[in-house]
């Protein structure tokens, strides 16, 4: 049939730029200016079925019935081509949306309030309004712009239960919780005693020759100290005991007292 050959005639010719539109958007690459350039292919594709068909029988309004396929295929091609391409800009938007978030987090090292996130959900949106309308043919109606608020703001709200922030909050909380111990302990008051001996020889003399000697024995943690020393003034009143003579052997228990605060 005449109306068939041109249909096929028609569609050969427009198969290559779709197919190579279709290849570049599968790749995740944009066509610039995508909709100003689907809209002209289309109406150029019409016009020249409409003058084939003129020439073929002599008269317009002929194949109706096969204008309208052409119509159809035609526009359901374009529509999907957008679709993949408007499912790239969601899903660059959701990404970049995503870090900005988690920036954001970092840098105030706390979970961003209401109107943080509702700020930098409300810059990625005007930037898929913005890209999309340079994407959009003439004969789309719907940019599944629901789909992509809906998704970006569940990401918004929900960006401290990622991975990314889950790890975020749970190295702060250690941070607070060495931060509080370590104010503990610069608050506390301690003191630790160590016992010790003093063990004094005072044989005969006046005093002239002295041997003192200091030892620490026992664990680090629990030090005990032990001090012998020799001094002969046995010949010196011992004006302390008021006796006219110091003892030769002195023994005297000792209590080493440590006091420390923040």
């Amino acid at each position: 049939a005449p109306c068939e050959t041109v249909r096929a005639e028609v569609m050969q010719k427009v198969w290559p730029r779709l197919e190579s539109w279709e290849k570049t958007s599968r790749q995740g690459r944009m066509i610039m200016g995508f909709g100003n350039k689907a809209s002209r292919l289309l109406n150029r594709t019409l016009e020249v079925f409409d003058a084939e068909v003129e020439q073929l029988a002599g008269e317009e309004g002929g194949c109706s019935a096969e204008r309208g396929e052409v119509e159809k295929l035609l526009t359901q091609q374009l529509h999907s081509i957008f679709l993949v391409q408007r499912s790239t800009i969601e899903q660059v938007l959701y990404q970049r949306l995503k870090q900005d978030l988690l920036r954001k987090m970092q840098r105030k090292r706390r979970e961003l309030n209401v109107k943080e996130k509702l700020r930098l959900f409300s810059a990625a949106m005007h930037d898929y309004d913005s890209q999309v309308v340079d994407l959009r043919p003439f004969f789309v109606d719907n940019t599944e712009r629901d789909r992509a608020e809906k998704r970006l703001s569940q990401l918004q709200w929900g960006i401290h239960e990622t991975p990314e922030g889950k790890d975020m909050m749970q190295k702060w909380k250690m941070d607070r919780m060495r931060r509080m111990g370590m104010q503990r302990q610069s608050k506390d008051f301690s003191v630790s005693l160590s016992p010790g001996m003093r063990l004094m020889f005072r044989p005969f003399g006046l005093g002239n020759f002295q041997i003192y000697s200091r030892r620490t024995i026992g664990p680090p943690h629990n030090e005990n100290e032990v001090a012998i020393g020799m001094l002969n003034d046995g010949k010196v009143v011992d004006v302390y005991n008021k006796a006219p003579r110091p003892p030769l052997i002195k023994f005297q228990p000792s209590v080493g007292v440590d006091v420390s605060t923040g």
